[in-house]
């Protein structure tokens, strides 16, 4: 008998083993660690926190190819110009065993609107919520928001009871569960987060076992190990890694249009800076064309207006001319014929790519002699600075995860924010004539007008857009290469 149960416990442990070694999970290093899972705290609007929710999470809808696709809700409705209803999904069930019901959505989004900074600033609008069943979902709006159904993408859902237990809290404490396609196992927040697959996802089971994310802080320690088979996913690689990895048969180089771009701001609000033809003559005197192709061949294009091609309200514009002299001329007219002497800001968190570019603005304004000093800063202190108005000009990269113009230059371009010392009268107004209309073609003929003055005003210099670049085995395929380099991870294959 005792042999017996031996041989039952030494076969289970064989098959346990064979499970185990026939286990495929899906390891994963983004360029920046996980910090936070809280969807809908102060970091829900950080790249990395997104990504990991779009995992764990489900929203209500989702935009594949610019149009919404239902995700918990099955169908949605403008009832008028303030009010939306949502007909939620059947058998959706959340990590926890609770069932998904309306007061699940009510509860998230409240959540998400009180929270102090993130997304929350998506959500000032938000007047009530109404349940008038378990299946609908009703919200109503102090003022119509033109982006709404964009902002809806970004609402992560999580059960009602788990959000109460929360009691108010915030960040990255905090575990709820969600109805996605991946539970939370373990989270060790700046070093590694653990999922594995949801058995009862309302979208099929996963055909992976779990995900892996872990932080390596350095690129050719995640190239290394990408190449040493010890993690399948990694993106964010510059230029100069690509071609070694396009001609390696073991991994994939996938480059996509991304959400991002570069941009230099000017001040508006000091010195020189005031005057538009000052803006305009640091334009001309670069060489933007040559710059994106020296640095960016393969990761760029040539930027046409201050966001990118992947966001609605795009509208492209006529890069501006090399011309030093136009340049030497409107600096003269604006009362600068011997150049003036200035700063230029930018983080170390922005990369090599930055560093460089600054360089060559720097290299060609000393032509036209206008004398910039380059300041690489430390991100918080890049931050601070930025928020305070504390520079003459500020080189960064910038996203908009919306996927919609509202998100980064109806912000951005308001005077009343006051995001570059920059004000326009005419600009606010179609900026809010758009954020609050509903109908999407006018919203796009508007944002072409905001497009063309923030362009022919050089409220700064839009050098490039930046492309995703994502390199994985070649034993993987399903991977959503998201523009927003959040990708998702529910239909992921390993082979």
């Amino acid at each position: 008998m005792r042999k017996g149960l031996l041989a039952l416990l030494a076969a289970a442990a064989l098959t346990a083993a064979a499970s185990a070694s026939d286990a495929k999970t899906l390891r994963v290093s983004a360029p920046a660690p996980i910090n936070d899972i809280d969807p809908h705290g102060s970091n829900s609007v950080v790249r990395d926190t997104i990504m990991a929710g779009r995992q764990i999470y489900d929203s209500l809808i989702e935009f594949k190819d610019g149009e919404p696709q239902g995700r918990l809700a099955t169908q949605w409705q403008q009832v008028d110009a303030k009010t939306w209803r949502f007909t939620l999904r059947d058998g959706v069930t959340f990590h926890d065993g609770t069932t998904l019901d309306a007061a699940d959505v009510k509860a998230s989004l409240e959540r998400l609107a009180k929270a102090k900074g993130g997304l929350a600033r998506l959500w000032t609008q938000l007047d009530t919520i109404e349940t008038p069943d378990a299946k609908t979902v009703v919200v109503k709006l102090k003022e119509p928001v033109g982006p709404f159904l964009r902002n809806v993408a970004l609402l992560q859902i999580a059960p009602s009871e788990a959000i109460a237990a929360t009691k108010g809290e915030y960040g990255a404490s905090v575990r709820l569960p969600g109805s996605g396609a991946f539970a939370i196992e373990n989270f060790e927040p700046g070093q590694s987060l653990t999922l594995k697959a949801n058995p009862n996802y309302w979208g099929g089971a996963p055909k992976i076992d779990g995900i892996r994310f872990q932080t390596i802080p350095e690129l050719t320690g995640r190239v290394t190990a990408l190449l040493n088979d010890e993690i399948d996913v990694t993106w964010g690689v510059p230029d100069d890694q690509i071609p070694a990895l396009q001609s390696n048969s073991d991994v994939t180089v996938n480059i996509v249009p991304s959400v991002v771009y570069y941009y230099n701001w000017f001040n508006g609000s000091r010195g020189p800076f005031k005057d538009a033809r000052v803006r305009r003559a640091l334009w001309h005197a670069v060489d933007v064309k040559q710059v994106v192709a020296d640095l960016l061949p393969l990761t760029g294009s040539l930027g046409k207006a201050p966001i990118a091609e992947t966001v609605f309200g795009y509208a492209p514009q006529q890069p501006y001319s090399y011309d030093p002299e136009l340049a030497k001329k409107l600096l003269a007219e604006a009362g600068y014929p011997q150049g003036f002497t200035a700063e230029l800001k930018y983080s170390q968190n922005f990369g090599a790519s930055v560093d460089q570019m600054a360089l060559a603005f720097v290299s060609y304004w000393d032509k036209i002699g206008v004398k910039v000093t380059p300041m690489q800063q430390e991100h918080a202190v890049w931050t601070a600075a930025l928020r305070d108005l504390n520079w003459d000009m500020v080189l960064a990269t910038n996203p908009s995860y919306t996927e919609d113009a509202d998100y980064t230059i109806g912000r951005l371009y308001l005077s009343e924010n006051n995001e570059n010392g920059y004000a326009n009268p005419e600009l606010d107004k179609i900026l809010l004539e758009a954020r609050r209309e509903s109908d999407q073609s006018k919203r796009k003929e508007l944002y072409a007008k905001a497009i063309q003055i923030i362009w022919n005003d050089a409220v700064g210099i839009f050098p490039s857009e930046a492309k995703a670049v994502y390199v994985y085995r070649s034993t993987v395929s399903g991977i959503q290469l998201a523009p927003t380099m959040a990708p998702r991870f529910r239909d992921v294959e390993i082979k």
